[in-house]
């Protein structure tokens, strides 16, 4: 137990989110219904009430506002079946969590000035960039009469992954790595979510696509708390 960040919640995260993917598997609709869009639910709570006496306030609250436009992606996503208009309402509430996310990156990137960026962080974003153009121009004929919102969707994930490259890798490296990692899982779920979605559906897709997401959103909150918590621990020692 000691060596989990944070036990109660991640064992709590961990607990829902198998009921989920379970849900998902064994297509338990009420179940999953009800399920899924706690755990963003989950996540808000717990940052806000670990982030109360904050001092980026900016950085919480964007990130804060992020969870709950995630958890109504979720919601959204989950009746495309009944309309298909549902998933665009998904996207575009994905599409905001992720300015969100990518706005409180480049504050934490203002506020910290890390102007001497490893060339490892410029090549990982380059990278990026390069993954979501060739992921979109690949696939952009089977986006139909979604494409300019799917092209627009790229674009924001893309740089939301090169925000969370850019910031400070020096201060606090574990919070700095644990974002990374979430916002590259964040990728590989969405990227999956559209390959099964549009492209080819492939087997157990539902089971990938929530998997790696329940871990990026996991990620990035818990390492946001991380640098939260070193921030407020460097402001009493000054």
């Amino acid at each position: 137990m000691k060596n989990i960040p944070y036990p109660r919640f991640t064992i709590a995260y961990l607990l829902l989110s198998l009921v989920v993917i379970g849900s998902d598997y064994f297509s338990l609709e009420w179940t999953y219904y009800l399920s899924k869009p706690l755990v963003l639910v989950l996540i808000y709570f717990f940052f806000r009430t670990l982030t109360m006496t904050a001092r980026n306030k900016r950085f919480k609250n964007l990130m804060l506002a992020g969870f709950l436009f995630s958890s109504a992606g979720d919601f959204f996503l989950m009746l495309k079946g009944i309309n298909q208009n549902y998933f665009l309402i998904g996207l575009i509430a994905f599409l905001a969590a992720h300015i969100l996310y990518s706005s409180g990156f480049i504050i934490d990137i203002l506020d910290k000035r890390p102007w001497t960026q490893h060339w490892g962080q410029l090549a990982f974003s380059t990278l990026i960039v390069v993954y979501g153009a060739e992921f979109f121009i690949l696939n952009r004929t089977s986006f139909a009469d979604l494409y300019f919102p799917i092209m627009i969707y790229c674009f924001a994930i893309a740089f939301m992954g090169v925000s969370a490259v850019m910031r400070d890798k020096y201060k606090n490296q574990q919070g700095y790595f644990k974002v990374l990692a979430g916002a590259v899982f964040f990728i590989i779920s969405d990227s999956l979510l559209a390959t099964n979605t549009f492209i080819s559906p492939f087997p157990f897709s539902g089971t990938l696509i929530l998997s790696t997401y329940f871990i990026a959103q996991y990620l990035i909150a818990t390492g946001c708390l991380l640098d939260l918590e070193s921030e407020k621990k460097l402001s009493s020692v000054k």
